[in-house]
């Protein structure tokens, strides 16, 4: 009785064992995977992110802990697949004095990924704050002194021994220039390499270095030939200081108001540390309004191996965009660039600011935002009934050498503070 059971037991066995090798193979299915990684502190910011399709279906959504890498999977993907990759930022402030937190919420989302990309959240730019105490001797007065980005708790005068007092906000570098002793010529100094909370210096103020050099102008290209000067640019490469002033000339028409105008070396090393540069000129970064009627904000970053003479006019257009129920926008992009970005903003509490990148067409660009995921739904109803208060910026932004996926993989990747310049960027942004 058990011989027999024992044998029938292997027939059936061999049985299943030769259907099943009959079966056909099921398909390996295919997961969509999107790398994250965090490398701010879990004091600083609250991050997610989500992917979701063209729809608008939240389709996975991870909260990203502080200094942690995590991986976003969708399951059942095809390889062709290109989803929409959302960064949620929150920040909490305290209002000093007050007791009263007011809340920060930066969405920011790039249409269109693929599989396998890494998105890195991290500062780049980092700037920290200093306290400088500077003494100047062999000087009889110091009549005028500006500490760049720097705020003054005391100025240098007789009765403190001519030391100064500034808590400046910087990259490394700092730098002052001053007029002494009824001199009507500036002297500069450049501190770099500085760090703590703390720098504390003495100079000879006879020993700075003078400034010689006539002003550079730019003419800006809107509706008139403007001419700006402006002041605070140190040339280190030839130690001298490129006397931009103060003075704005507008030939004809209403002055646009200029709110970012920077020139300065794109580079860490100069003649006080030598060694290879990796470019030699400067990165010229402007944003301004031109706020007369049809003017629109202008935008622009680009390696230069001179201050330039004019800057460039953007050759591209957007036509008014058209709003609806909250979600949906909808502009006509006019000549060529490389990303459209719609933007939206609700300045009161919670601040909730969304901004969408995505690629721009011949014609009419359409595009929802995507729904809002539970949680954070719950957490802020504004955000999940998108109030904005039906307003939109939409911003068109031209790169000479990149297209759309190369120029969203630098956003994403987030690696090199001067991808944009590099990459020559040209923006143009109008409310609608």
């Amino acid at each position: 009785m058990n011989r027999f059971f024992i044998v029938f037991t292997a027939f059936i066995a061999s049985v299943l064992l030769a259907c099943k090798k009959d079966e056909a193979p099921s398909p390996t299915a295919f997961t969509f995977k999107l790398s994250v990684n965090n490398e701010f502190s879990p004091l600083s910011y609250q991050f997610s992110v989500f992917l979701s399709n063209a729809e608008g279906k939240v389709l996975a959504y991870k909260e990203i802990p502080g200094n942690a890498t995590e991986t976003l999977e969708v399951a059942d993907a095809s390889p062709d697949d290109r989803l929409d990759c959302t960064v949620v930022k929150i920040e909490t402030l305290n209002a000093p004095g007050s007791g009263v937190k007011d809340t920060f919420v930066t969405l920011t989302t790039y249409t269109n990924i693929g599989h396998g990309e890494t998105l890195n959240l991290r500062e780049l730019l980092y700037q920290q704050v200093t306290d400088l105490n500077v003494t100047f001797t062999g000087a009889q007065s110091v009549d005028t002194i500006i500490v760049s980005e720097g705020l003054t708790f005391s100025r240098p005068q007789p009765s403190n021994n001519f030391t100064g007092q500034y808590r400046v906000l910087h990259t490394g570098k700092i730098w002052l220039r001053i007029k002494v002793n009824g001199e009507p010529t500036w002297r500069f100094v450049l501190f770099n390499n500085v760090s703590g909370p703390v720098f504390n210096t003495t100079i000879d103020a006879n020993l700075l270095f003078p400034i010689f050099a006539a002003p550079a102008k730019m003419t800006f290209p809107f509706t008139a030939a403007w001419e700006y000067k402006v002041d605070g640019v140190v040339d280190t490469a030839s130690l001298r200081f490129l006397a931009l002033g103060d003075l704005l000339r507008a030939p004809g028409g209403a002055i646009p108001v200029f709110s970012d105008v920077d020139i300065f070396e794109p580079i860490t090393n100069d003649v006080f540390n030598p060694g290879p540069k990796p470019y030699n000129g400067f990165r010229v970064r402007v944003s301004g309004s031109d706020n007369t009627p049809g003017g629109y904000t202008y935008f622009c970053d680009f390696l230069a191996p001179s201050i330039p003479a004019n800057l460039p006019a953007p050759t591209f257009d957007l036509l008014p965009t058209v709003l609806a129920d909250n979600r949906l926008v909808a502009t006509q992009c006019v000549g060529n660039f490389d990303v459209l970005v719609f933007a939206r903003s609700r300045s009161s509490t919670p601040n909730i600011t969304w901004e969408v990148n995505s690629a721009p067409a011949n014609g009419v660009v359409i595009y929802r935002l995507p729904d809002v995921p539970t949680g954070l739904g719950t957490a802020f109803p504004a955000l999940r009934n998108y109030d904005f208060g039906g307003v939109v910026r939409a911003r068109a932004e031209a790169y000479q050498t990149l297209n759309y996926d190369e120029a969203i993989r630098q956003k994403l990747l987030n690696a090199d503070p001067l991808w944009q310049a590099k990459a020559g960027y040209l923006g143009r942004e109008e409310i609608q």
